[in-house]
């Protein structure tokens, strides 16, 4: 199994504080064709906000499983605390997604717990938070025969996964801007060194750069 995790940033690193090429983001997203695509919960409620997406009201088609090409990616997120109840079937009305798996723990409540069965999200009991991602990998692989997985997430998942040694390589696209005094830095969880090796350096014109890094040796660090 291969582990990417792509991420758009400022030149000095920021997550946030710019905006995003988002189109450019998400073509490079599609470019792996991976089977999966490991979301943050706070990542996709962030999303949402910014496409504008509204709630709509749900309707009996958000209670069945889509039925959609196999090639598109499942979504997984983790999402323990309940997050995304009342706005998952925003999320799976999405073109490009095949479905939604949630990833659940010993604090999520059990009415979370009955809010995705009723409406048919696969979704997996982890045990104690944070999860011990490599179990979660071999789930995934197991259950669903993931053999590309693509993180589109925040610096705590990403950091998590990069501490744990599970990340094989690293797509950065990186923005011609430096956030400066409130940056919210992408490895700023990241707590051992992690030897890289450049595999790819694109143009993508207007100053954006996108990286592409093999992991040569992971800063692993525990789960």
């Amino acid at each position: 199994m291969k582990v990417i995790m792509h991420s758009s940033i400022s030149l000095d690193g920021s997550l946030l504080g710019f905006e995003v090429d988002m189109a450019a983001h998400y073509r490079i997203a599609g470019s792996y064709k991976a089977d999966i695509h490991l979301i943050g919960s706070n990542t996709a409620i962030e999303g949402l906000k910014l496409f504008s997406v509204r709630i709509p009201k749900e309707q009996e088609k958000d209670f069945i499983k889509p039925k959609r090409d196999r090639k598109l990616p499942l979504w997984v997120i983790p999402d323990t605390a309940g997050k995304l109840k009342g706005k998952l079937h925003a999320l799976r009305r999405f073109d490009l997604c095949r479905d939604i798996v949630i990833l659940t723990g010993n604090s999520t409540p059990k009415g979370y717990l009955r809010y995705l069965t009723e409406r048919n999200y696969d979704w997996h009991y982890m045990g104690n938070q944070p999860f011990y991602y490599s179990h979660v990998l071999e789930l995934l692989a197991k259950e669903y025969g993931a053999r590309t997985i693509l993180t589109d997430t925040g610096k705590t998942l990403n950091g998590i996964l990069l501490n744990s040694g599970l990340v094989d390589e690293i797509s950065l696209l990186v923005h011609p801007l430096i956030v400066g005094k409130k940056p919210f830095p992408l490895f700023d969880d990241v707590r051992a060194d992690v030897e890289l090796s450049l595999k790819k350096s694109k143009s993508l014109g207007k100053g954006r750069l996108w990286l592409v890094y093999k992991v040569i040796r992971p800063g692993k660090t525990g789960k």
